[in-house]
């Protein structure tokens, strides 16, 4: 699908599609180190040793990078201990109604769809999506063919919303970069990381056009936010809560979701971050972070919203990250408060329900399993 792009092929990956490959893991890992060691800075969980069974909960769509992004964290998180389980839906599942909810949930009609992306882009689809309005889709052209004599047999300025097309083609040369691949074979040896920084922009706003409008957050996003906010009622009670994601005696609760997940929440509880210069993009191994804490005099419960993401380079590199080389942490206004930082459970929990939609949602998890990582 991508070789009619450009004018030479593009390169083979080691893995299929849709797999993550031994340079991510090795990456991931280290994120799962550092979540480790800033939860015991924090004083929240030993340095090291093997938490109790229940105290972590891995929730993973089916997918095989999703599962093995899951699987590879926790082997840099608790290195000395046996993999966990995993939970996912069975395999012959369509869908896992959380991460993907149509056709479980009735989805919004294409005419309501339209309007919704008419209304976030303040103008037409044609104007937005120019390569008048994007000037970096011509450095991208460029880098998909670069001598007139031998075209691509589609160039992507061929478009008449050539928006709709170039963040697949970008999202491919930036998966290049940060799995180390040689300079030579990252966009035909025709990228840096400048000119990556500048065209992960254009992919950033190409992907928001369809996941974060209002309508295509709620719909999208209501229903895997909606089990994320029963997950946190539930931690401030001593008992389970019906569509809860994991028993009320997990500590940590990872969800491993997609890139659009990530943008469905956002758009939805109106969360926005810059990093990289780039705002509100999602490169892999990119979190939400929902942290509850409870004040021990008043028994009060808050919350601290966070973005956290490695850099281009470390995901590159696949660098030790430390206190001292942490990744990227944006602390975000949680729904209900009006800045960054701590905020009222209280007050967050009744601004969240107020921009869920209930039409969205289902109230029960759906059936699960326990996958193993190696699967």
């Amino acid at each position: 699908m991508l070789n009619p792009r450009s004018a030479a092929p593009w390169p083979e990956w080691e893995v299929p599609l849709g797999y993550l490959t031994p340079h991510g893991a090795d990456a991931i890992r280290q994120m799962g180190a550092y979540l480790r060691a800033n939860m015991a800075a924090d004083g929240l969980m030993s340095a090291t040793g093997c938490p109790d069974a229940e105290a972590i909960y891995l929730y993973s769509d089916t997918d095989e990078r999703n599962i093995m992004s899951s699987f590879h964290t926790f082997a840099g998180f608790e290195p000395e201990c046996a993999p966990r389980s995993i939970h996912t839906v069975p395999p012959k599942t369509a869908r896992d109604p959380l991460f993907s909810p149509f056709p479980a949930i009735t989805a919004p009609s294409a005419e309501a769809t339209a309007a919704d992306r008419r209304a976030y882009m303040g103008e037409e689809l044609s104007t937005y999506g120019s390569l008048k309005s994007n000037p970096e889709i011509a450095e991208l052209a460029r880098i998909l063919a670069p001598d007139p004599q031998h075209p691509a047999a589609k160039p992507v300025t061929a478009e008449s919303v050539p928006l709709s097309v170039a963040p697949t083609l970008i999202e491919d040369i930036f998966l290049e970069y940060i799995d180390a691949k040689p300079m030579d074979q990252v966009g035909w040896g025709r990228v840096d990381a400048a000119a990556l920084h500048r065209l992960m922009a254009v992919h950033a706003k190409g992907f928001a056009l369809h996941a974060r409008p209002p309508l295509a957050a709620r719909s999208h996003g209501s229903n895997l936010m909606a089990h994320m906010l029963t997950t946190l009622e539930q931690a401030t009670g001593n008992t389970s809560v019906p569509g809860a994601i994991g028993p009320n005696s997990a500590r940590v609760v990872y969800i491993s979701g997609h890139d659009t997940n990530l943008f469905n929440i956002a758009g939805l509880l109106h969360l926005n971050w810059t990093a990289e210069g780039i705002a509100n993009d999602t490169p892999p191994d990119s979190h939400l972070v929902f942290e509850l804490w409870q004040n021990l005099r008043s028994k009060q419960y808050s919350v601290r919203l966070l973005y956290r993401a490695q850099t281009f380079e470390q995901l590159r590199s696949a660098e030790a990250l430390t206190a001292k080389n942490n990744p990227i942490e944006v602390e975000l206004v949680a729904p209900g408060c009006t800045k960054a930082g701590p905020c009222p459970f209280a007050a967050f929990d009744k601004a969240t329900h107020g921009l869920i939609d209930p039409a969205f949602t289902m109230p029960e998890m759906p059936s699960l399993q326990v996958t193993p990582a190696n699967f």
